[in-house]
């Protein structure tokens, strides 16, 4: 596989978390893109801290992330939509941010 694409609700509870983590782990050794969608669902999570926490404990392993609007506020605490609240979810190691708009489309930043 040239990219390995996940979601944050495996990460909610064990077993299927640390599966989760060894995947990402065996996917990074064999040259695979690591790509992720939080793909938010909060009724699923103990905590909106909980989802928090683990989402933005793989975040910089990602280098492909997608978010939605509502997972950008949730993520920054900010409501705005502007391109430096998505730009301060960057990290070093990240090829492209996709912040999607609904039915406006989508913002996508790059290196």
């Amino acid at each position: 596989s040239k990219i390995f694409h996940y979601g944050s609700i495996s990460l909610i509870s064990e077993p299927c978390r640390s599966a989760h983590l060894r995947a990402m782990a065996v996917a990074k050794k064999a040259g695979a893109l690591l790509s992720f969608d939080p793909n938010l669902r909060l009724p699923l999570w103990r905590s909106p801290d909980d989802a928090r926490k683990m989402i933005f404990s793989i975040w910089e392993e990602s280098e492909i992330i997608k978010v939605s609007d509502v997972e950008l506020e949730f993520l920054t605490g900010d409501g705005s939509l502007e391109d430096k609240v998505a730009l301060s979810l960057w990290h070093k190691d990240l090829k492209l941010l996709v912040v999607t708009l609904g039915d406006k489309g989508c913002k996508y930043y790059t290196k």
